[in-house]
């Protein structure tokens, strides 16, 4: 499941290696993760494994109890509610800056992710649809020229791209919509309409974990058991 890492940056490779595993469904939310198993797997050193969990922890993707254990983030379907309102309103923000900020380059830019988007779509490619859907929101804030704004919302919102690809395989989600609702944001940028721009965001987001939120499982974790039962 995970390759051996070799490289001179072992923390940040040994946090890549955990986090594309995550992505890909591999490692799952609630799962445990011990770092001697890990060190072993990864052929580095436990030290290694620990600081890469503190550099996930960081990142919202793993939660750590002292002295007991580290575990996948599973978060509930009331901490993805939250998580979905605060997104939406600082996404918004986010987008208004950059479609203020943004000239031609930086339109076609955002234009090819978003072709990322629809051919993993085609290849039905869950994991790099996830992978693709991340890099084009991680482009409109960077774009917003407001790192604070930025780096909250990576904060608030790497948990629910790591595991967008349960929703995804369990059909919590419509892959056609997910094209749609992407095309909306950058045309509502294009226009550079404040409110239209903030609604685009408020439909595509609320959308997006829509299926989840109303499917009456009560967190990540049963979300991913009920793809193991398909």
């Amino acid at each position: 499941m995970l390759a051996p890492v070799k490289s001179r940056s072992l923390r940040d490779q040994v946090a890549a290696s955990l986090r594309e595993a995550m992505f890909r469904g591999e490692l799952r939310p609630g799962e445990p993760l011990r770092e001697m198993q890990l060190a072993r797997k990864l052929q580095v050193s436990q030290a290694t494994v620990r600081e890469a969990l503190f550099q996930l922890e960081q990142a919202g993707l793993v939660v750590r109890v002292a002295n007991k254990e580290t575990i996948v983030t599973n978060l509930s379907a009331t901490e993805v509610k939250e998580r979905v309102a605060v997104r939406i309103a600082l996404e918004g923000m986010a987008c208004i800056e950059a479609a203020r900020r943004m000239e031609k380059a930086q339109f076609v830019e955002l234009e090819n992710k978003l072709h990322e988007i629809s051919r993993a779509i085609k290849e039905n490619a869950y994991v790099n649809l996830t992978q693709a859907d991340n890099e084009f929101h991680r482009y409109i804030w960077s774009q917003s020229g407001n790192e604070i704004l930025a780096k909250t919302l990576r904060h608030v919102s790497t948990p629910l791209f790591a595991f967008a690809g349960l929703l995804l395989s369990g059909h919590h989600v419509s892959l056609k919509n997910v094209v749609n609702s992407h095309e909306l944001i950058v045309d509502a940028m294009r226009a550079g309409k404040s409110r239209v721009i903030a609604e685009s965001i408020r439909e595509h987001v609320e959308t997006s974990y829509h299926g989840f939120l109303n499917s009456g499982l009560l967190d990540f974790r049963g979300l991913a058991e009920q793809g193991k039962s398909r």
